[in-house]
């Protein structure tokens, strides 16, 4: 996809660094080297580690100590993560680099963003993004009680929730929503339970507890009224986008698998590959795949250079991780019985879109997002349509 006409003319000579390095830094011996234990998650000083290489950061503004390349660094990035063979770690990355340092920067608060941002920066701090609660009827909450703010509630499936030091807690704030930073040393913060998962084992995710945690006042970084709602569409469109980039970056590499796989085997005297209703499925799956690029480059130009992006990268992200998903199927059958054996690059492949699936907002979520835009603009734009010239009226 970097290679596009549109991507490729805005590559700089340091974003072309910074695939070089990432793409010789991160392999699967090295996501190996790194794991608590075989098929575990990355241990928290791997992140040290990524920070040595050069690997943090990319999209941070220079001012901010980042490197300052922008969407388009997260993107040459998020290509090199795909190699690794598990989406965990980008998920990760995502999470440390594009919500919790844009969380900072963005709260207009010095002092917090220098007390913090050096160390995601360097990898001696790691991030985590609290947003689920158990349910609907046990929302986190949050009160003011002098200079302080005292969070209550569970969340589940935290990205790095285990390996974390600061968690970014959504709470209903005295009624309404707000983002509260909660350094997980503070008292009453625990890590209930570590999850064991199908997919994205890379990276941990967790149950994180917070019983009556007091936390400063100036440890809310966004609450309440059109800014937060602006400053959260930004942050989870971000993020939504570069999990459909993943999802591309998956679905080429499995098609190359496949097509090559299906056109050595032969079944009946001729390639597995040509049988009509195979041809006519990876005939599909390149379309998807073109369709993808075309929707990530058209995204990637509204996030860069403005224009309405919320409900179109939802459907985006929906595309690309529904379509991601369809293929490894596919490929799991076309492998035939090795491809239900878990050394199968297509079962492996599937494991990973499963937890492409939640992150970010489930695929249901990318939907409703999208079908409340469709109903929004029908509205705004009936009186328009009603009083056109020559329209009927009944």
């Amino acid at each position: 996809m970097l290679s596009n006409s549109v991507l490729s003319t805005r590559m700089t000579p340091r974003h072309h660094t910074l695939r070089e390095r990432a793409m010789a830094c991160l392999t699967p011996q090295w996501l190996e080297r790194w794991r608590t234990a075989p098929g575990g998650h990355i241990r928290k000083d791997a992140w040290q580690d990524l920070a040595s290489q050069g690997l943090t950061g990319a999209s941070l503004p220079a001012e901010h100590g980042g490197q300052g390349l922008g969407l388009l660094g997260a993107l040459v990035l998020g290509e090199a993560l795909a190699q690794v063979g598990d989406g965990g770690l980008a998920l990760g990355m995502h999470v440390q680099n594009e919500i919790a340092c844009d969380w900072l920067v963005s709260s207009g608060d010095a002092a917090l963003r220098d007390r913090y941002l050096p160390g995601l920066v360097a990898g001696t701090l790691v991030a985590c993004q609290c947003d689920t609660d158990p349910s609907a009827d046990e929302p986190t909450t949050a009160r003011t009680e002098g200079d302080e703010v005292v969070v209550h509630g569970r969340k589940k499936f935290v990205v790095n929730g285990a390996n974390a030091d600061l968690c970014f807690v959504s709470v209903r704030l005295d009624g309404e929503p707000a983002i509260v930073l909660v350094d997980k040393n503070t008292p009453g913060v625990r890590v209930r339970e570590v999850y064991d998962k199908f997919g994205t084992r890379a990276i941990d995710s967790a149950l994180v507890e917070f019983d009556r945690t007091r936390v400063p006042a100036s440890q809310v970084v966004s609450r309440r009224g059109l800014s937060q709602l602006m400053r959260w569409n930004r942050v989870m469109s971000r993020m939504r986008f570069l999990i459909a980039a993943d999802a591309f970056f998956t679905h080429r590499t499995l098609l190359a698998h496949i097509v090559g796989h299906s056109t050595a085997r032969e079944l009946g005297g001729r390639p597995l590959a040509s049988w009509p209703v195979n041809e006519h499925a990876l005939a599909r799956a390149r379309a998807d795949q073109e369709l993808m690029e075309a929707g990530l480059t058209e995204c990637f130009l509204r996030l860069t250079e403005g224009g309405s992006t919320v409900p179109e990268i939802a459907e985006l992200k929906w595309f690309c991780v529904e379509r991601t998903t369809e293929l490894a199927g596919l490929a799991t059958d076309l492998e035939g019985g090795a491809g239900y054996m878990w050394d199968s690059v297509a079962l492996r492949a599937h494991a990973q879109v499963r937890g492409f699936r939640m992150s970010g907002g489930s695929q249901t979520t990318m939907l409703t997002v999208a079908n409340h835009s469709m109903a929004c603009r029908a509205e705004l734009d009936a009186p328009a349509l009603a009083a056109a010239p020559g329209r009927r009226r009944g």
